[in-house]
């Protein structure tokens, strides 16, 4: 019980998470432990560019896990390939049985301007974000499938939604995550099969390097200067519980995305604005109209592509007759 209410637990399932060893996926692994789910902790122990490797990282989660009186197994399997994720898939189904939820966390980053990257920048990014989320899921829906449930929390960004600096490669990727995310929502809810994101703001060793000074980042001195709450945003374990509450069977929500950052949690969404409407308009219209077109004003939030399209007939047939 926490404070008079029955804690959400996770006792009997089994949850992966990718990119467990550092960081968010760190927390997000120690805390589903905590809460009685065996994990499977999915680390290559890359750095946070995505170079070197190191096994050690996973086992490091998984001894931190077991020493607490939990249960976790490591994983050192690439989730950038087909073969790799089949691979987490049956590391848990070897030592579990079964998977319940699937957190596809693991990912890099690298800054540049646009006029600067690399074309080995752009496919690394690609391979481990969407490539990673694409296999991962693939590996697991016909498990999920098959059990008639399943839960995917993936990991999108505002870096996606709204643009980012020196990090084109990286918003395209993330919001290739939410599309991906709201079209599985789609096909797996006649399979029992929930897909939802978030959008995570938090300071990790991948993106401490724009907060604190190389002397503070050497020491360490930067994780105990973030709980002062006078850094901008917080530490990753705030962001774990939006995860742990979208992975809980008692939740139906399905196809969102949710920003969290620093004890704030809010649904993101995409919308159409209500704009301006003539079937035989030309390019002088639609700047005689931009006002109306670029206005958000009254808004549709389609939950599929079907919804923007359904608002378009009757409009076009009352401009014909």
């Amino acid at each position: 019980m926490d404070n008079g209410r029955a804690q959400m637990r996770f006792d009997g399932e089994v949850v992966i998470v990718t990119g467990a060893g550092r960081g968010l996926g760190r927390e997000h692994a120690l805390q589903f432990a905590a809460r009685g789910a065996s994990v499977v902790v999915n680390d290559l122990g890359v750095e946070s560019g995505g170079d070197g490797a190191d096994v050690s990282v996973a086992q490091t989660v998984v001894d931190e896990i077991v020493a607490a009186g939990g249960t976790a197994v490591a994983d050192t399997h690439s989730v950038a390939d087909a073969d790799g994720a089949a691979a987490v898939i049956d590391t848990a189904m070897k030592a579990f049985g079964r998977v319940d939820v699937l957190v596809n966390n693991a990912g890099i980053i690298s800054f540049g301007l646009f006029g600067d990257l690399t074309d080995d920048q752009w496919h690394q990014m690609q391979s481990v974000t969407v490539d990673g989320a694409y296999f991962m899921s693939r590996a697991a829906w016909p498990v999920f499938r098959a059990q008639g449930k399943g839960v995917i929390v993936n990991t999108t960004s505002n870096a996606g939604f709204a643009g980012c600096p020196q990090l084109s490669h990286y918003g395209t990727a993330k919001l290739a995550i939410a599309g991906l995310t709201k079209s599985l929502a789609l096909e797996g809810e006649e399979l029992g099969i929930r897909v939802n994101a978030i959008a995570p703001m938090a300071i990790t060793r991948m993106n401490r390097d724009a907060f604190f000074s190389g002397a503070e980042r050497e020491s360490d001195d930067w994780q105990e200067e973030l709980r002062t709450g006078l850094i901008p945003m917080g530490p990753a374990e705030i962001v774990s519980p939006t995860v742990l509450w979208l992975a809980h069977q008692s939740n139906t929500v399905s196809g969102e995305i949710f920003s969290t950052s620093s004890g704030k949690v809010a649904r993101v969404a995409f919308v159409v604005s209500e704009g301006w409407f003539d079937p035989n308009h030309a390019p002088e219209d639609l700047r005689d109209n931009a006002q109306a077109i670029t206005e958000l004003g009254d808004y549709l939030e389609p939950k599929s592509t079907g919804d923007e399209l359904a608002v378009i007939p009757p409009l076009f047939a009352m401009q014909n007759h």
